[in-house]
């Protein structure tokens, strides 16, 4: 964000706006509103029809446009993220095409932006208001509910513009979905009343409830919650009142912090004696202090990388810097932040899309004030306003959830990079197994690389069996693994299960005449769950009660092909009766703090077999697991992807690592179609060198990453030829030399919600001429109008469907 020059006009400013579009919007600035830093800071703007909370994005420079609008208010005196910060965002709008206003949006927790509604409050001694009942000094009211209050000719807005002009109330500008910000009474003894044991003693024959009060007082260092102090003396808020009223107590109000981790089980906080491997990587990371560098702490699971990440930080917090942990899902969340918590007690805030918008912001202003050093959390959580940054950690680097799959898509794994070296900080990805780029620039010498190649305390690598399909009795469940999950429970031991599908089949077929359901949304088959007998779509909210006659022929018979983890759930119950199964999937974790209680639920032993997706195979240190079954491990190479292979690779390898990982040596027991399948047969044993000897072979054959780079293009709308006539033709540029492009054509997924989708595909060796191409495209995509069609703009793609 340029700052404002002297010559600039400062009545004059762009404004980014929190929408799908690229372009900022230059607006009028009122003196008023002026004054300390404006670059960053939220301003109230009239846009089309609405209100908005957008960001002052910089100065308008050049002539001045005519019919201006102006701003209405500035809510922020004082930007809410620090410089660097700022800057980053800025940076990733230019990087990866994005819509400024959104990946400030990103950048920021809900509720700090979106829609703007005008709120009104009474004045202290002010109240009743006339005409307005409901107004009071004690809360904000929306001014749009109020005015329904008034049934008057005069118009409810320019009364209450005429109540604040005579001082009787305030007004005031608000996102509209903005958390509520809790607060505590508090009692204090008043001013000058020192003993008081003496003073309970004196009231407690005329006021004894009182007394007690003032007494239970006395035994607390002030000031006190209310709450607290009624219910140790079993006193009303009437008893409390009259010491008020008496001149006795006073009264104050604290701000309360919301805590995500209030139910969260800490274990021990001491530090283990480090194996010589973990000596190395320290030493490594070190040698990066009061600089910027990427170490790839390359550790097979269960190798202590963890602990690296811990010693790394405690280091740092000594010197008085904070520190940054990124996680990939929210399902690691229990089991990182218990582990940070535990080393470094009230230090440690949370970020993640698992909590309720209140507990994020909370977070978040906790991070902003200082009063937490290390922020744990998901993708966004790289814009944590952290200050005097000492070092960011990239925990399980490879994964595929660092990339936002709507506007804004940005990588945060990468974006980490581009923080640690605009503020000249080590950067540490850790993985068993890392993406293809980050391990192509280790050995390029870009990134430091160190390795952890055995596990702690010399335990096993988990020996892995590989099972094909055809030789199995049950469709989804193999001899071996059925005997493997009896002999573990029997023993007090667990199992984990992965199905990386959801519901309790892939489709409904009529038996009769192979009829299935579709999406009329996405034209995909719906997906039979059994809890509900429902068909759902995995892609829309659509859904459906499921057939019970076929509408083709009328027949009643059907069938329910493919495994689903439902069905695997069932089968379970049937063939193992007494084993107790927990499910873990996106239909069971919902609720908020779902992933908690399911993880925690299966730490303590309360079921002995996780089953679950991609969510139960990492991360998770559970010493009980001593068994881990993989259902239809070849699926996902089926995918038209170039990732494909990658993705299940690290998927086995990653669910593989959570047996074993105790004193008990571990078991992978993996059912497949393709037992000769070379992805597989690496994973089986543990082999990141031989997979990554064959992938980066066909990468370099296609000039795929991290042989290459990529764009992808996106056109959707609701009519299928407008959005065919919009990809036509604003794809029709001239390609810098050296970039291939490839028209657009329907994507594989050709609707999703009733949008169609066309996409194309751009590839280089550089990244300069494809953001050339980027930006010739979207403009070009500007100029034509098109209503209705949307263009999203994807660099570094990860989803090419």
């Amino acid at each position: 964000m340029a700052g404002i020059k002297r010559n600039d006009n400062p009545l004059l400013v762009r404004v980014a706006v929190p929408r799908p579009v690229w372009r900022t919007y230059t607006y009028r600035f009122s003196s008023e509103l002026s004054g300390g830093d404006l670059l960053g800071c939220r301003v109230v703007v009239p846009f089309g029809s609405s209100v908005l909370v957008g960001f002052l994005w910089g100065p308008h420079r050049g002539s001045k446009p005519r019919g201006l609008k102006k701003v209405i208010d500035r809510l922020d005196q004082s930007p809410l993220l620090p410089p660097s910060v700022l800057g980053l965002v800025e940076w990733a709008a230019g990087y990866y095409q994005a819509p400024p206003g959104m990946m400030m949006a990103a950048a920021l927790p809900p509720g700090t932006y979106g829609r703007a509604v005008l709120m009104a409050r009474a004045v202290e001694g002010a109240c009743p208001v006339g005409g307005f009942p409901l107004l009071s000094s004690d809360r904000w009211l929306r001014v749009d509910k109020l005015s329904k209050e008034d049934h008057g000719k005069t118009d409810p807005q320019e009364k209450l513009r005429r109540l604040r002009a005579r001082g009787e109330i305030e007004l005031a500008w608000r996102p509209h979905n903005r958390p509520s910000v809790p607060t505590r009474t508090m009692i204090s003894p008043a001013e000058g009343v020192v003993d008081l044991t003496k003073l309970a003693h004196r009231l407690k024959s005329t006021a004894p409830k009182q007394a007690e009060l003032i007494f239970q007082l006395s035994l607390s260092d002030p000031p006190v919650p209310a709450t607290d102090l009624l219910s140790r003396a079993k006193a009303s808020r009437s008893s409390l009142n009259g010491l008020r009223a008496k001149g006795l107590v006073t009264e104050s109000t604290m701000r309360v912090y919301r805590d995500p981790l209030s139910d969260l089980e800490v274990g021990e906080g001491s530090a283990p004696t480090l194996t010589e491997p973990q000596r190395s990587a320290l030493e490594k990371v070190r040698s990066l202090h009061g600089g910027f560098g990427v170490l790839l702490l390359h550790g097979v699971t269960g190798s202590g990388k963890t602990e690296v990440y811990l010693r790394a930080i405690e280091e740092l917090l000594r010197e008085g810097k904070t520190a940054l942990v990124l996680i990939p899902e929210i399902s690691l969340t229990p089991l990182t932040v218990s582990r940070f918590e535990a080393r470094f007690p009230g230090k440690v805030a949370v970020l993640h899309s698992g909590m309720s918008r209140g507990e994020r912001f909370d977070s978040w202003k906790l991070i902003r004030e200082g009063r937490r050093r290390i922020a744990v959390g998901a993708r966004s959580a790289v814009f944590a306003p952290l200050s005097d940054l000492g070092v960011i950690v990239v925990d399980e680097e490879h994964d595929l959830s660092y990339k936002q799959g709507e506007h804004p898509h940005y990588h945060a794994r990468d974006l980490a990079v581009a923080r640690g070296r605009r503020e000249g900080v080590p950067v540490i990805l850790g993985s068993a197994s890392p993406s293809m780029e980050s391990y192509s620039n280790a050995l390029s010498g870009k990134y430091g690389l160190a390795e952890l190649p055995r596990r702690i305390d010399s335990r096993p690598m988990p020996a892995t069996t590989i099972v094909a399909t055809s030789d199995m009795g049950h469709p989804h469940l193999s001899d071996r693994l059925l005997a493997g999950i009896g002999k573990r429970t029997a023993r007090g031991e667990q199992c984990i299960v992965l199905i990386n599908r959801r519901g309790f089949a892939p489709t409904q077929v009529c038996r009769n005449c192979g009829h299935r359901e579709i999406c009329p949304r996405c034209g995909i088959t719906l997906t039979y769950h059994r809890k509900g007998n429902a068909l759902r779509c995995h892609h829309c909210p659509y859904w459906k009660p499921a057939l019970t006659h076929c509408p083709e022929c009328g027949a009643d018979a059907f069938s329910h092909l493919g495994p689903g983890i439902q069905k695997v759930q069932e089968a379970l119950g049937e063939l193992l009766p007494q084993t107790r199964v927990i499910r873990m999937d996106a239909d069971t974790t919902t609720g908020r703090r779902s992933h908690w209680r399911i993880l925690s639920s299966f730490a303590r032993g309360e079921g002995d077999v996780l089953l679950g997706t991609q969510m139960v195979a990492k991360g998770h240190d559970f010493p009980r697991v001593t068994l881990v079954g993989v259902i239809a491990a070849d699926q996902g190479l089926a995918f038209p992807d170039f990732r494909a292979a990658e993705r299940v690779f690290q998927l086995l390898l990653q669910v593989g690592g959570r047996a074993g990982r105790g004193d008990i040596p571990g078991e992978v027991i993996v059912q497949t179609h393709d037992p000769e399948n070379p992805v597989i047969k690496a994973a089986a044993v543990h082999d990141y060198s031989r997979f990554w000897e064959e992938e980066i072979s066909v990468r370099e054959r296609f000039g795929y990453p991290p042989c290459g780079y990529l764009v992808r293009f996106v056109w959707s709308g609701r009519n299928e030829g407008r959005v065919r006539d919009a990809a036509t033709s604003s794809s029709s540029v001239t390609a810098p030399e050296g970039v291939r492009f490839y028209r657009p054509t329907p994507a594989v997924l050709g609707r999703i919600n009733r949008r169609y989708r066309w996409s194309a595909l751009a590839r280089a060796e550089r990244r300069g001429p494809l953001s050339r191409l980027s930006s010739a495209v979207r403009e070009r995509f500007e100029r034509l109008r098109t209503r209705g069609v949307r263009l999203d703009v994807d660099v570094d793609p990860y989803d090419l469907l």
